[in-house]
C-alpha cells in the first residue's frame, strides 16, 4: 500500500506542476532587467569613457601632456623620461576597441533596428573616433576585422586602410545624420543633448581633422576639404565636449587624480612657461599656479634616472615648481573631444598650404580665430594679445610656424591631442627629456602585451609594417 501510495503521490504532483506551466515564463520575467536595450542608452556610455580615457592623468597626463612638454613631474617620473606602464597601454587598446567602437557598433545596429538614422550616424562617429585613437596611437590595428566575434585573431589593417576606413565613416554618419530621420535622446548625449544639426557639424570637423593628418602623404584626400568648409563647428558654442560634474566619480579625470587623489607630483612644463612670458600670453596664468613664493616656475621634461626627484639643489621640488592652473585643477573642467580653436587652425593651416582656397589672407583671419577662441574657453580676451607686433604673419612658412605653435598653446589640457598635433607638426621645437630612456620624444606606443600571445600571426604582420614595436617607429602621416 505504501508503495501505491508514494506512485499516487509522484503522479499527482508531476500532473500539477506540469498543469501550471502556462504562462510560467511570464510570470518570471523580472521587469527590472530589460532584455532588449534601447540603442541610445548606450551612447552616453561611449561619450564618457573616451573622454575619461583621454583626460586621465595616467594616460593623457603622463604619456601626452608631458610628451608634448606642456606638463611636467617632479617625482614618479618614469612615463616623462618614456618608460610608459605597459599596463595602461594595454588600458587604452582595450578601452577602444571594448568599450567604445564595440558599443558604438551594437548601438548601430540596434538603431538600425529602430530605423534610427540619427543614432546611426553618431555610432559612426564614436566609432571612427576609436579607430582615428588606436591608428595614431599604434600604427596598424586590426580594423577590417576586427569586432568581429567569429574572428579571434583579426589581421592588422595599413595605417592607410584603417584612415579611409574612418573618412567612410564619417562620410556616411554625415549623410545619417543630414535625413532628417531619427533622433538622438538628450539625457542619453553627453555632447549636444540630442542636437542633430550640432552633431553633423562635428562628423564634417572630425573628417576634416583626419583628412589634414594625412594630408602630407601619398594617401592624402585633400581635394574633400574645401567641399567640407561652412558645414563644420562656427562657434565655442558647438565644441563637441562633455560637462563633468562637481564629485567623483563623475569628475574631470585630472581633478580626480591631481586634487581628490592628492597627486601633487603634476607640474607645468618650463617650455610653455618660457614661450607663453616671451609673447606676453595671458593664458600663461589660467595655464599655471604659482609656487610656493608667488612665481610662475616650469621644470623642464626628464630627469629621475641618474637626478634624483625631487632635487633641492636644482630647485626641482614640489614648492619651487608650479601646479597646473586652478581652471585645469577643477572638477568641472570640461573633457573636449574637438574644439572650435583646433577646427580654426586646422583650417588656417589648410589655407596655408592651399588645401582650401583663400590662400595667407584666409589663413591669417582662421589662426585669429583660433586664438580668439581659445583665450575665450580661458576667460580670457584675445585684444591686447593679438594686437602685439609679430603676432600676425604674411609668409607661408612663417604661417606655418606660427599656426602650429599657437595650436599647441590651445591643446594645453587636452595631453593626447596635443602630442599627437606635435607629432604632426613638429611645431614648437621641442627637445627630447633629460635622461630619457630613449633619445627621442615618442612617435607611437607598443602594441599591447597581450598581442603576441593572442594575435601573434597578425601582431608579427602589423609590426614588420612600421619597423619593429618601438615607441621611435614612425607612422605614415609623420
Amino acid at each position: 500500500m505504501k508503495k501505491i501510495n508514494i506512485i499516487l503521490y509522484t503522479f499527482l504532483s508531476f500532473a500539477i506542476f506540469t498543469g501550471c506551466d502556462e504562462g510560467f515564463e511570464e510570470l518570471n520575467v523580472d521587469p527590472n532587467n530589460s532584455t532588449a536595450v534601447p540603442a541610445h542608452l548606450l551612447l552616453g556610455g561611449t561619450q564618457l569613457t573616451y573622454m575619461n580615457t583621454m583626460y586621465s592623468a595616467q594616460l593623457g597626463g603622463d604619456m601626452g601632456a608631458c610628451w608634448a612638454q606642456q606638463w611636467s613631474k617632479v617625482q614618479y617620473n618614469d612615463e616623462a623620461r618614456y618608460v610608459p606602464r605597459r599596463g595602461n597601454i594595454d588600458a587604452v587598446w582595450r578601452n577602444m576597441y571594448s568599450s567604445i567602437i564595440s558599443e558604438a557598433n551594437a548601438m548601430y545596429n540596434l538603431a538600425d533596428a529602430e530605423n534610427n538614422n540619427a543614432l546611426k550616424g553618431a555610432s559612426l562617429v564614436m566609432q571612427a573616433v576609436g579607430y582615428q585613437t588606436l591608428v595614431d596611437f599604434f600604427g596598424p590595428i586590426p580594423f577590417t576585422e576586427a569586432i568581429d566575434g567569429s574572428i579571434l585573431q583579426p589581421a592588422y589593417d595599413t595605417e592607410a586602410t584603417v584612415y579611409a576606413g574612418i573618412i567612410t565613416m564619417l562620410t556616411d554618419a554625415s549623410a545619417l545624420l543630414a535625413t532628417g530621420s531619427g533622433s538622438i535622446t538628450a539625457s542619453s548625449d553627453l555632447f549636444y543633448e540630442g542636437d542633430l544639426s550640432k552633431w553633423k557639424k562635428l562628423s564634417n570637423s572630425l573628417m576634416f581633422r583626419a583628412l589634414m593628418r594625412i594630408s602630407s602623404t601619398p594617401e592624402n584626400q585633400n581635394s574633400k576639404m574645401q567641399g567640407l568648409m561652412g558645414k563644420m563647428i562656427a562657434s565655442n558654442e558647438e565644441s563637441a565636449q562633455i560637462t563633468y560634474l562637481g564629485a567623483a566619480p563623475d569628475a574631470n579625470p585630472i581633478w580626480e587624480t591631481i586634487v581628490d587623489g592628492n597627486r601633487a607630483e603634476y607640474k607645468i612644463n618650463s617650455v610653455l612657461v618660457e614661450l607663453l612670458e616671451q609673447s606676453n600670453d595671458e593664458r600663461l596664468a589660467v595655464y599655471a599656479g604659482e609656487n610656493a613664493s608667488g612665481n610662475i616656475l616650469g621644470k623642464p621634461s626628464g630627469f629621475g634616472a641618474s637626478t634624483t626627484l625631487p632635487n633641492e639643489d636644482l630647485g626641482y621640488t614640489y614648492a619651487n615648481i608650479s601646479p597646473l592652473g586652478d581652471k585645469y585643477l577643477t572638477a568641472t573642467l570640461p573633457g573636449v573631444l574637438m574644439s572650435y580653436s583646433q577646427l580654426s587652425f586646422l583650417v588656417a593651416q589648410a589655407a596655408n598650404e592651399g588645401y582650401v582656397s583663400g590662400g595667407i589672407p584666409m589663413a591669417l583671419a582662421w589662426y585669429k580665430q583660433g586664438i580668439t577662441a581659445s583665450f575665450a574657453f580661458n576667460g580670457l580676451s584675445s585684444a591686447t594679445y593679438l594686437a602685439q607686433l609679430g603676432v600676425d604673419f604674411t609668409t607661408q612658412n612663417d604661417g606655418r610656424t606660427k599656426i602650429a605653435t599657437q595650436e599647441w598653446i590651445a591643446l594645453f589640457g587636452q595631453g593626447f591631442e596635443s602630442w599627437t598635433e606635435w607629432r604632426r607638426n613638429k611645431i614648437p621645437v621641442l627637445t627630447a627629456a633629460a635622461e630619457g630612456d630613449i633619445n627621442q620624444i615618442p612617435s607611437r606606443f607598443y602594441y599591447p602585451t597581450t598581442e603576441p600571445s593572442l594575435n601573434g600571426t597578425s601582431y608579427s604582420a602589423g609590426v614588420q609594417m612600421i619597423g619593429g614595436d618601438k615607441l621611435t617607429s614612425p607612422l605614415f602621416w609623420q
